[in-house]
């Protein structure tokens, strides 16, 4: 999902988040998102693939919003429970490109397993933004080797379990700027992939020692249930 911010005047849009479709009404991005954005200057962008072509096989759908459930306990300073659930002001039919995931399961053990983060971020810190979607796969770490990570890069980050870290202790694969909201995915024993996190924050893109953060889901199921159905 391409989370985007309307133009002035709302003729047009830009992307600004990822994002990821629970059902054909509601959408999960990150809180930091869509915060301090009215409803009018959200548009969300589904089966979209690259920005600069309009000639792809399959046509995106672009809709606007009528509700944002911003996660009550989001911290702007912290980024703790950094999560947004935004409904759609008609809901979207699923084709071949643009599908639900599955929330994970309960037992959240992920460490060491490779997860998937896609989006349309920029290609390095301060670099430039591709036209197309990018894919990068990248292994969950555990919160105590993940702050073991920060400390070995001089940072002494705060990482409760409501945070999920993934990356490489070289660096080099990681989520950049305009990636955040966007999808940590994990493809389950079933085939069918979910939603492990929502691409949150972090320092620097790809830096040694430095993994990007997410919002792990598992910790926030029975919430986005009770206001999705």
């Amino acid at each position: 999902v391409s989370v985007r911010r309307t133009s002035f005047f709302g003729f047009s849009s830009t992307h600004r988040c990822g994002g990821a479709i629970l059902n054909s009404e509601w959408i999960a991005t990150a809180g930091h998102c869509v915060d301090d954005l009215l409803l009018s200057q959200i548009r969300i962008r589904v089966g979209e693939y690259d920005f600069s072509s309009v000639r792809e096989p399959y046509p995106y759908i672009e809709r606007g919003v009528k509700k944002k459930v911003v996660h009550p306990s989001y911290n702007f300073f912290t980024y703790e429970n950094d999560l947004a659930l935004v409904k759609l002001e008609e809901p979207v039919e699923f084709r071949p490109h643009i599908a639900p995931i599955c929330l994970p399961p309960d037992d959240d053990n992920l460490i060491g397993r490779n997860a998937t983060i896609t989006g349309w971020g920029r290609l390095s810190e301060g670099g430039v933004l591709p036209s197309m979607l990018q894919e990068v796969q990248i292994p969950i770490v555990s919160n105590t080797k993940c702050k073991n990570m920060f400390l070995a890069a001089g940072r002494n980050e705060y990482l409760p379990n409501i945070f999920m870290c993934a990356g490489f202790e070289d660096g080099g694969r990681d989520s950049c700027q305009g990636d955040s909201g966007g999808p940590m995915q994990i493809q389950g024993e079933d085939g069918r992939w979910f939603l492990a996190g929502i691409i949150s924050w972090g320092i620097g893109c790809g830096e040694p020692n430095l993994p990007g953060v997410s919002t792990r889901i598992s910790k926030f199921k029975d919430w986005i249930l009770e206001n999705i159905t």
